[in-house]
């Protein structure tokens, strides 16, 4: 048994660290998702969104992994059949025991999370519970049978037939198990466009704007780049400039003229649902705010200049704990407003 293991100690190890990891990552943007549709996230959902994410990579490990590092020399040495005599692992226990009816039991409980997560989640019957479990179920076995579809030349897990009905069974369980947990079913729609957002919601606009301006900045210097090498590289000092311009460039595209255009939406606040226009403002008035904005984030990310960029993030701090304010919307407090004559004034 050991000696079997021991072709799959390195790939069991990488799979085992990776795990929780791997689904932080995952759980991201299908948070995005669920913000983008309902406008809110509830704390559940984060929970129990990642908890399936953990749940799904566990699945996945254990229809793939252990892998066989050497995969020429395990395919030599070991011809698995597949097994396809129904309920013969059933049979199994009477003279095999506890090792037989710990695989029978383990079938089963793999598969109770899929249904509960289904039912906590979803307005779902227990049928069509039964038939996620059920393909879910066959794409894992043939997975097995195939080894993965052709990458590995032999089949390195087991087929079988009984895998099909101890792990519906199992999600038809978790089914009916499921109203342990919270309902989650419902989700209310939060507003469409929030225009006193909280920190949290800023610094994931900012992330996602940030984010568009390293993709876009990268797409057009990874373009000049093969233009310059198609012409022999005669811009090569054209280019070390351009390489400081173009990513300011884009902030500035997505930090200010883009929201100045779009009713104060950015990427990210688009996708958060965030207006910077939270007051009303003249259109000389959005010009310097932005324009001012724009600076702002300028300067924050100067990474070359990082004595700045801790300045400017320590002042950023003091104004929000003390005003909940950035600093550039400090403009506004000392912008001269307009006076609407009133009745009382004549």
């Amino acid at each position: 048994m050991l000696s079997f293991l021991g072709n799959f100690t390195a790939s069991f190890r990488v799979a085992l660290v990776m795990w929780p990891f791997a689904a932080f990552v995952l759980t991201l943007p299908l948070l995005l998702v669920h913000y983008i549709r309902f406008r809110r996230v509830a704390f559940g959902r984060v929970v129990m969104t990642y908890l399936v994410v953990l749940y799904g990579l566990a699945l996945a490990a254990f229809t793939l992994y252990p892998m066989p590092d050497n995969a020429a020399r395990f395919c030599g040495s070991h011809h698995i059949q597949p097994q396809l005599v129904p309920l013969a692992s059933i049979f199994d226990i009477s003279h095999e025991g506890v090792r037989a009816l710990l695989q029978v039991v383990l079938n089963v409980i793999f598969f109770v999370p899929l249904g509960a997560f289904l039912r906590a989640m979803y307005r779902v019957r227990w049928w069509t519970v039964v038939a996620i479990g059920l393909m879910t179920s066959v794409v894992i076995e043939l997975t097995q049978l195939t080894g993965v579809f052709g990458v590995y030349p032999c089949s390195y897990r087991l087929f079988d037939v009984d895998d099909l009905l101890l792990n519906t069974s199992g999600a038809l369980l978790g089914f009916w198990l499921g109203w342990l947990l919270p309902n989650l079913r419902d989700t209310e729609r939060g507003v469409t466009t929030i225009r006193q957002p909280g920190l949290v919601r800023r610094i994931v606009a900012f992330v996602v704007d940030m984010t568009g301006v390293a993709i876009g900045s990268t797409i057009v210097m990874v373009a000049l780049t093969l233009l310059n090498v198609l012409h022999s590289r005669q811009w090569t000092e054209q280019m070390q400039v351009l390489t400081q311009i173009v990513p300011y460039g884009f902030i500035a595209l997505v930090h200010a003229i883009l929201p100045l255009v779009a009713q104060g939406r950015t990427l990210g606040g688009w996708l958060t649902g965030i207006s910077l226009d939270d007051r009303p403002r003249g259109w000389f008035h959005r010009v310097v705010f932005y324009a001012v904005r724009l600076l702002y984030i300028a300067v924050l990310s100067m990474v070359h200049l990082p004595f700045v960029s801790l300045m400017t993030l320590l002042v950023t701090i003091v104004l929000w704990c003390r005003y909940k304010q950035l600093p550039y919307a400090v403009l506004d407090r000392y912008w001269p407003t307009r006076h609407t004559p009133t009745t009382d004034d004549k």
